[in-house]
């Protein structure tokens, strides 16, 4: 389980055949094989981790299933450069975002990116199937593992407002449009919607 509040970016230094290579500054020295770590939104387990040149270097495995949810199949993926990172949460560690499991549910499209005076407005494609009932104004989602508030939403689109902390240190300064993220709804919308189903 992850808070959605992302420690450091990670760079792919390679990804073939469903084996991943990442190298971060992050200090994952708590971390061991086996270790679960949220990489772009997606848990996934440690399988090799070394420590070199300051960086921290590490292997998981991408399974069909989460290539198949996710911006991991893109073609565009390898030109991820960065990517976000955030350790397991562990018991007495404070949750600043949300609740996040790293259970990537699909991707939708970046349709906009805005400068404002105090903060970046960003837009994504709402989802045309039952999926548009967790996108609630005010409402959390995760978006490439970030822990995010709903700004607006409508039948085609929705927002989310970014402070500069936030920016500087995701990588959704690196988006574009059209670029593919990964989003995982809020579980407490997910049982509320539930109830009403």
């Amino acid at each position: 389980m992850f808070t959605g509040i992302i420690q450091n970016l990670g760079r792919v230094i390679s990804y073939t055949n469903g084996e991943l290579e990442i190298a971060t500054p992050l200090d994952l020295s708590d971390c061991k094989i086996g270790s679960s770590i949220c990489c772009n939104g997606v848990c996934l387990t440690v399988t090799q981790i070394n420590f070199k040149n300051d960086l921290y270097k590490f292997k998981v495995n991408v399974g069909e299933e989460t290539q198949e949810r996710t911006n991991f199949s893109n073609e565009q993926f390898n030109e991820l450069v960065k990517i976000n990172i955030e350790k397991s949460l562990k018991i007495g560690d404070e949750i600043a975002g949300h609740f996040v499991y790293g259970h990537v549910d699909c991707t939708t499209n970046v349709t906009n990116i805005k400068k404002l005076n105090n903060s970046w407005e960003f837009t994504f494609q709402n989802f045309k199937n039952k999926d548009k009932n967790f996108i609630v104004e005010k409402g959390s989602v995760a978006i490439n593992g970030i822990s995010l508030t709903i700004a607006k939403q409508d039948n085609n689109n929705f927002s989310i407002s970014v402070i500069p902390h936030t920016y500087d240190n995701t990588n959704l300064k690196y988006l574009k449009i059209q670029d593919l993220v990964n989003i995982e709804f809020d579980y407490l919308a997910r049982f509320s919607m539930k109830d009403k189903l």
